[in-house]
């Protein structure tokens, strides 16, 4: 697949302006001393504006062709590289960094895996161009999914500028708005705690159905989750989805703290 006929797929609309650009990156509160990676420069019109405030930019792009595009909109930048290739395969910076990116609608889904699925890489905050619903859904602290309250334990996710149709070139059917990841200080979950944390909240979401004080009866006894449910402030009929992310690592740090032998 060529790499115009995969954005067409995926749903990618360019940023109708340079204007809009800069005042996503003002917005996003990019600076001087930050490393940001852009993925799906395009045009390079948002990576322009990111050139201009940043201290380091990697832009990532499909398509050679309009990453040459890029290339040559950009040549005046020495603190911008373009980068060939799929963001879903490439490794993360290893310093701390931020993104900056105009998704391509289809294509949502994924990246978040790729960025917020493993809270030990370096990423401090991403901005996010996507789907409008897409940024609310993401974004509810209920009901919640096995995904997004893992992620939530590492980073708040929130809704910010919303964009019409006529912001984007071609414009979409649906608007879109800001997705914003901030990195969570301090953690609600230790980093070290990642996968027991996502493996407790899995097991309960085998049976998203089921009330919590069937779905965690194992690992916790009755009396100890009506406990903590009196003292993370939800009902024992709830169901797994009703829980947000503080509510969760509630239940973890109990359980880590009773029973460490099983949960390291």
């Amino acid at each position: 697949m060529s790499g115009r006929a995969r954005r067409a797929e995926l749903g990618q609309h360019f940023l109708a302006g340079g204007w809009l650009a800069a005042e996503l990156v003002e917005q996003a509160g990019i600076g001087a001393d930050d490393l940001v990676l852009e993925i799906g420069a395009g045009t390079g019109v948002l990576t322009e504006a990111l050139a201009r405030r940043a201290g380091r930019v990697v832009a990532v792009e499909y398509d050679p062709r309009l990453a040459a595009r890029a290339r040559r909109r950009l040549a005046r930048y020495p603190n911008v590289r373009v980068v060939t290739g799929d963001a879903l395969a490439l490794p993360p910076p290893r310093r701390p960094f931020r993104v900056v990116a105009n998704l391509p609608f289809g294509s949502t889904a994924a990246m978040l895996r790729r960025l917020l699925g493993d809270p030990r890489t370096a990423l401090e905050r991403a901005d996010l161009v996507v789907q409008e619903q897409a940024a609310r859904r993401y974004a509810a602290r209920r009901p919640g999914t096995a995904e997004t309250i893992g992620w939530g334990a590492w980073y708040d996710l929130a809704t910010g500028r919303r964009l019409g149709p006529s912001n984007f070139r071609p414009p979409p059917r649906v608007g879109a708005a800001v997705l914003v990841a901030r990195r969570r200080r301090p953690s609600l979950v230790p980093v070290g705690g990642h996968r027991r944390f996502t493996a407790l909240v899995g097991s309960a979401f085998r049976h998203p159905g089921l009330p919590v004080r069937r779905a965690l009866v194992p690992p916790f006894s009755y009396r100890q989750l009506r406990r903590l449910a009196r003292d993370l402030g939800f009902p024992l009929d709830a169901r797994p989805a009703d829980l947000d992310a503080v509510q969760w690592a509630g239940l973890y740090a109990f359980l880590d703290s009773t029973q460490p032998g099983k949960m390291r």
